[in-house]
């Protein structure tokens, strides 16, 4: 499963695949804590209406890991019959060891999913980490047939960093069209970001770094799958739009007075509350009803919904 020379690769195909804003939304739960479906199919609309590329689902925003199986092909068949081929549709995958992964994907593909974002799994933690085991992971989850994203992600979220060795053994995946890096950490962006143009050309980088996004946007992303973008798509969509048609001036205004206020709030300590000021942020753009996150999370507090209004009219997109 070897990538073909990059000669024989249309230019820039792979890349135009995901150079855009991939939003990963919230999941609308009703108070007894289960997903609401109708709501989300809404909710996916409002962002694809947007300007997004692409959804993802059954990531970290989207309470992934805190959902069974079934619970996840739901989401992903209700998204997608809502989208159709609108946007491309990428689901989370997140397991603990290959059979079980490829298991999932199946599932995941048979419901609808155009691609699979791919969690590090268990046996990733410990350093160092040895890149043919990420290879060998990453090679059985591609045997499903659908297309990958690469995920480096902070150990803040429960994830792992994929070193540049990491990355470069996995650009040799035929599957593999994106990386996301969510390190959180600038060093270990750019280092990753160098490790995938050298090692693949072809292969979209993409920032999932919610805490300095319009600066990983100028260190050079080729689109975004974040968090953020499930909340405020259009103001993202404008940031990297700037940046990429070289009105550097305009998306520093943009990105330094309107879009870091809000990931500030959003991506505060501790992050795991991300996901709670997410769907209260959406509440209040009247979005969705409900505001429950599965336990063990938990709500904020009239403090932080207070500085999240605040920052959603800094950010124009509540008035005063």
């Amino acid at each position: 499963m070897s990538r073909p020379p990059a000669a024989a690769l249309v230019p820039g195909r792979r890349i135009a695949r995901y150079a855009g804003v991939n939003a990963s939304l919230a999941l609308p739960m009703n108070a007894s804590f289960e997903p609401d479906l109708a709501a989300m199919r809404r909710y996916a609309r409002w962002v694809a209406d947007q300007g997004a590329i692409a959804v993802t689902v059954n990531a970290d925003t989207g309470e992934g890991a805190h959902l069974s199986a079934a619970e996840r092909v739901a989401v992903v068949a209700a998204v997608k019959e809502e989208l159709g081929d609108d946007v491309r549709v990428v689901s989370g995958l997140i397991a603990a060891y290959d059979e079980q992964a490829v298991e999932l994907a199946g599932m995941l593909r048979s419901a609808g999913a155009d691609a699979l974002l791919v969690f590090s799994i268990p046996a990733f933690n410990g350093l160092p980490l040895p890149p043919e085991m990420v290879y060998s992971y990453y090679a059985r989850v591609g045997e499903v047939g659908l297309p990958l994203i690469g995920f480096s992600l902070t150990p803040s979220l429960g994830g792992v960093v994929l070193d540049p060795e990491a990355i470069a053994r996995l650009a040799d995946l035929a599957p593999l069209e994106a990386i996301k890096e969510a390190s959180f950490d600038a060093v270990s962006y750019v280092r990753s970001r160098d490790a995938i143009r050298a090692a693949a050309p072809d292969i979209a980088f993409l920032s999932g770094c919610d805490n300095f996004i319009y600066e990983s946007f100028e260190l050079g992303a080729d689109g975004a799958l974040l968090g953020y973008a499930g909340l405020a798509p259009a103001l993202t969509r404008e940031v990297l739009e700037a940046v990429q048609d070289g009105r550097h001036a305009e998306a520093r205004q943009l990105g330094r007075e309107r879009m870091q206020p809000l990931a500030e709030v959003l991506f505060d300590r501790p992050m795991r509350n991300s996901r709670t000021r997410i769907k209260e942020g959406l509440r209040m753009l009247g979005l969705i009803e409900e505001v429950a996150v599965r336990p063990p999370l938990i709500g904020i507090d009239d403090r932080e919904r207070d500085e999240l209004r605040a920052a959603l009219v800094t950010a124009g997109m509540l008035e005063r």
